[in-house]
């Protein structure tokens, strides 16, 4: 995987505590930082698909057509098996 470098600040104590919990989990400051945002990536996914699917409840026409596309789903899992 290619990587890039960027510069960012962050607050002294968030600093120590990322030095801290790196040196207790014996990995690197980057590594933990790429997995809390990778996280927090994956956690925005899902609030994004929670706010659509919010809105396809109350929209009628929206959740017809969502309910067509979990039959054409079915059937593809169905001819898959």
């Amino acid at each position: 995987m290619k990587t890039t470098t960027f510069t960012s600040t962050i607050s002294p104590q968030l600093n120590d505590w990322l030095a801290a919990h790196a040196k207790q989990t014996d990995r690197t400051r980057r590594a933990v930082l790429e997995d809390a945002l990778s996280r927090y990536k994956a956690e925005a996914i899902r609030a994004s698909l929670r706010a659509d699917f919010a809105k396809v409840a109350n929209d009628p026409e929206l959740l017809e057509m969502a309910e067509w596309g979990m039959d054409d789903y079915a059937a593809l899992v169905k001819t898959n098996d």
